[in-house]
């Protein structure tokens, strides 16, 4: 499957469409092939700007963040980069596109061989990949000209500034769970560093001697194991996030800032307990052909002074849909909206009769029919379903606007 014209909507909507400005990250992810880096079955999904599991507990982040942390790292041709935490090799990739050398480093040796093969098959040789603690940084390549850390760490590691060359940046998001922030700090002495807030984030912890490590409070319990506790595992990010499982002994007071593992459970099993009853009225109800798709509330019409829109608002994930536009006569050429959101759940396959033009503004896409005085114009858009779940879409014919909600059964 051809994703060319997918990969080009990602980067106008979700990169340049929020604020990406440099031109050399976006003819990076114009080039480079995403789909290759997500797990298999999860192809479809590559594009939308969201992060994807890859296993090993570790994440794809978002393009968005990718793109954000590239521009600010400020790479240039002839640059050596080092990136930490190598995961799905995606970013790796997209600096190799730039820079001259990227030196990757990554704590899972299954994820450091699978993304070493996507650079060979790739043709992507100014890539060198190994296995290590990135809280220590590759000193044997050192210095950098940028250093990209893609995942959190609970201060930024002493190594990792002492091997940027004078002027070197590095972007490494810094604290726990939603408190993290992005940082960059430019090296401007042989001791002085410019540090900048990028805004809050969300990564995997940086496991190493220089962050996150077994010791830690956030990660492992301090009391002795017993046969009825079962004790965290080092290097598990699951475990460090829900503090293990099995009857936990009483610790001591966590430090200020430490999350309490069971303040933290207690709200994840009311949130389960809640979602289960949720889901359960939902299959009730499509059980009884109420909600089902192509039952009698499967879909909406939403009227406007320009016309009308027939809508689809239950439907079942990877079917194919349509959404009627309905124009009265008008000697003025008509103009359809929809915000750029819908094209994450609905992809367009094609509009009957063609629009005349289309354009992108405020985050809204727009479609342009041709005017027709005679009598009102029927506009078919021929839908593929591509993400389960709840969506609530802005529509929009001519000046007014309309809210709709829909859903996507898995």
């Amino acid at each position: 499957m051809d994703m060319t014209r997918i990969r080009e909507r990602m980067v106008e909507h979700h990169v340049t469409g929020r604020g990406i400005r440099d031109q050399n990250v976006t003819r990076a992810m114009l080039m480079v092939p995403r789909e290759k880096f997500v797990a298999p079955g999860s192809e479809e999904f590559a594009y939308e700007d969201a992060p994807l599991s890859i296993g090993e507990g570790q994440t794809i982040s978002q393009p968005f963040i990718v793109a954000l942390m590239l521009e600010k790292a400020d790479l240039d041709a002839g640059d050596k980069v080092l990136e930490v935490g190598t995961g799905s090799g995606y970013a790796s990739a997209l600096m190799s596109r730039i820079a001259g050398h990227v030196y990757s480093i990554e704590r899972h040796e299954r994820l450091a061989l699978q993304a070493k093969e996507r650079f060979e098959k790739l043709g992507y040789h100014n890539i060198d990949v190994r296995v290590g603690d990135g809280s220590k940084g590759w000193a044997e390549a050192a210095p950098f000209d940028a250093i990209i850390v893609s995942a959190s760490a609970p201060e930024v590691p002493s190594a990792l500034k002492e091997q940027l060359v004078l002027g070197g940046r590095l972007i490494v998001p810094v604290g726990r769970g939603e408190a993290q922030r992005l940082k960059r700090l430019t090296r401007t002495g042989a001791a002085a560093f410019e540090e900048d807030d990028l805004g809050g984030v969300l990564f995997v912890p940086l496991i190493g001697e220089d962050a996150w490590t077994a010791t830690h409070p956030m990660y492992t319990a301090t009391a002795p194991s017993s046969p009825e506790t079962f004790a965290s595992e080092p290097n598990s990010p699951q475990d460090a996030k829900a503090g293990g499982m099995g009857k936990i002994l009483p610790l001591p007071a966590l430090p200020e800032g430490v999350l309490d593992h069971s303040e933290f459970q207690r709200r994840f099993w009311a949130i389960q307990r809640i979602s289960w009853i949720v889901f359960t009225l939902l299959l009730v109800t499509c059980l009884l052909g109420l909600l089902g798709r192509g039952g009698p509330l499967s879909r909406q019409t939403l009227l406007l002074p320009d016309g009308s829109v027939d809508f689809p608002v239950i439907s079942r994930w990877n079917a194919p849909e349509y959404m009627t536009v309905n124009f009265t006569p008008s000697s003025d050429d008509r103009i359809f909206t929809i915000d750029a959101a819908f094209l994450q759940t609905f992809s367009i396959e094609g509009v009957d009769p063609p629009q005349k033009a289309t354009f992108a503004r405020a985050g809204r896409i727009g479609y342009v029919f041709p005017a027709d005085p005679a009598g009102p114009t029927q506009i078919v858009f021929r839908l593929q379903t591509q993400l389960p779940g709840p969506l609530r879409a802005t529509i929009g014919m001519g000046g007014e606007i309309r809210s709709q909600s829909t859903f996507i059964f898995p």
